[in-house]
């Protein structure tokens, strides 16, 4: 079975990027343009922290963590 996935457009490191995210049993993988960049996952009080990968800046780390949000309301 596959798991759920969505994707987007988003900027970063100044270029547009397809970002694809997985939802997983620890959190979401998130893939930029096919390549894996981190897991994030959400926090008890609901903010959302990187658990690993390539170290993404913390407004990206939201701006994926509200899009996943918006998409699973």
């Amino acid at each position: 079975m596959q798991n759920p996935t969505f994707s987007f457009n988003l900027d970063y490191a100044g270029k547009t990027v397809d970002c694809r995210v997985v939802m997983e049993d620890r959190g979401y993988d998130v893939h930029f343009d096919g390549r894996f960049m981190a897991t994030i996952a959400h926090t008890d009080d609901w903010t959302w922290i990187q658990e690993s990968g390539v170290i993404l800046p913390d407004a990206i780390i939201e701006e994926i963590g509200f899009r996943i949000e918006s998409e699973y309301k």
